[in-house]
């Protein structure tokens, strides 16, 4: 099964656990949505399990962008976040 759907996910990080949710396109667009803010992105990659891509949240009055990689195994998804306050892990499920 691919990576292209839409995960609930858990993010560690210093602010706390999050849950946004993750919408994955065939094209390597989406969105990453949370009560903290809304992005969309364009231009990333989805390699079957694979996914890799950009988003640039406004959270609280600031702008932060997340690199996030990540790789789907079945109805479960796992990955990283790089973001300026440094790296959380994330884990998810298919919804």
């Amino acid at each position: 099964m691919s990576a292209v759907g839409k995960w609930k996910l858990k993010v560690s990080t210093p602010m706390g656990e999050q849950s946004p949710t993750l919408t994955l396109n065939p094209d390597g667009s989406g969105t990453l949505e949370s009560p903290l803010g809304k992005a969309s992105f364009t231009g990333g990659k989805v390699d079957g399990d694979n996914a890799s891509f950009s988003a640039t949240m406004q959270i609280m009055g600031q702008s932060f962008k997340l690199d996030i990689t990540a790789k789907a195994s079945g109805d479960a998804i796992s990955g990283t976040m790089n973001t300026p306050m440094g790296n959380s892990n994330f884990s998810g499920a298919r919804i």
